[in-house]
């Protein structure tokens, strides 16, 4: 089943830049499903410059999220 979840991008603490080879976060509905998942250039390369969060359509598998398209902020 699909579901809308948000991602995160990691930041330096001290500077605020985007840490882009760092794993990201994913805030799922159920907190058992949200956690850090490894780096995938399919959901980075729907990121803007400079953006650190945003809305994901994916789908809980076996073997975790499975990532499609970036939805449009509310």
């Amino acid at each position: 089943m699909k579901e809308i979840v948000i991602v995160s991008l990691a930041t330096d603490s001290k500077t605020g830049t985007i840490i882009s080879d760092a794993p990201f976060l994913v805030t799922a509905s159920r907190a058992d499903r949200s956690g850090v998942y490894e780096k995938e250039p399919g959901v980075m390369g729907q990121f803007l410059a400079g953006e650190e969060q945003a809305r994901f359509e994916a789908e809980w598998t076996d073997e975790g999220w499975k990532f499609g398209k970036r939805v449009a902020d509310a």
